[in-house]
Parts: C-alpha cells; sequence; structure tokens
C-alpha cells in the first residue's frame, strides 16, 4: 500500500487492466473510501465503503485473468490450458466491479514459493461490512455527494 498516496483519481475502466504476462486478476485499489462510476452522459452510481473498499473494474470477467494451469508451470492432464498470454484476454461489452471489504496479500517475494507476509494475511474467521450504493444523473457531482456523506 505505499505505491499512491491518499486522494482523488480519475481514470477510464480499460485503463485499470494490467497485462501482466500471465494473465491474473489485477487492478485492484485498496482502502477506497468511495468510487463513482459514470457513464459518457454523466449518469452512474456512487459507492461507498463503510469503513473502507478494495475495488477493481474491468471490461472482463474474473475468469478471464484466470487459467487451469498450476503455478509451478507443470500442466495437469487432460486440463487445456486457456489465457496463457496477454493476448488471450479480450475485453468484454460489459463493466466487471468487484467490491470487497479486504484482500489478502499474495506473497510471491521470490519465484519459488515464498509465502504472503503476516501483516498481509487475513486470520479472522468472519469480517463484517456494508456500503451504500447511490444512483446519480449527469445533473449531479458525485464528489460533492460523496464530500457530504462522509462528513
Amino acid at each position: 500500500k505505499t505505491a499512491a498516496f491518499v486522494g482523488y483519481y480519475k481514470g477510464k475502466v480499460a485503463d485499470q487492466y494490467v497485462p501482466y504476462i500471465r494473465p491474473q486478476e489485477n487492478g485492484n485499489k485498496t482502502d477506497v473510501r468511495w468510487l463513482a462510476l459514470a457513464n459518457t452522459q454523466g449518469c452512474g452510481v456512487l459507492i461507498m465503503g463503510q469503513p473502507l473498499l478494495s475495488i477493481s473494474a474491468h471490461h472482463n470477467l474474473t475468469a478471464d485473468f484466470e487459467s487451469p494451469e498450476r503455478t509451478d508451470g507443470r500442466h495437469i492432464d487432460g486440463v487445456r490450458v486457456v489465457n496463457r498470454h496477454t493476448t488471450d484476454v479480450k475485453a468484454r461489452d460489459l463493466i466487471s466491479l468487484m467490491l470487497d471489504f479486504k484482500q489478502m496479500g499474495v506473497g510471491g517475494d521470490n519465484s519459488w514459493g515464498a509465502r504472503t507476509h503476516s501483516q498481509y494475511l487475513l486470520r479472522d474467521k468472519s469480517y463484517s461490512y456494508s456500503m451504500l450504493i447511490r444512483p446519480f444523473s449527469s445533473l449531479e457531482n458525485p464528489l460533492k455527494m460523496a464530500r457530504v456523506i462522509v462528513k
């Protein structure tokens, strides 16, 4: 969580995709206070985490990034490998929005199986969170709406 400072960020859904050599989930944002998703006419939804959220938005389904191959490079007999290259991941005519309370760290400090660092593990047996989802029109400013609701 040291790659970006707390701030107001703006971008297109298409720009959230990270083309890793081996396709996998990507583009997750952590400690998100609020998110506004809008169409070209300025209409959309405002989503506020209560408390904070982890979010990602793509023009793909999560399954588009997954492959049934083993991460150690060996293949499973009888299983056809898919999405092995970035060119295999094709944008869809949709927006897939993932809204999570937290995500556990992935580990992988090396290429031979390093585990996730203890400070990034999720150890509780259950978690509770909520969010507010509110539509807005092109006449409303989601940034102002979020500021009012957060105060």
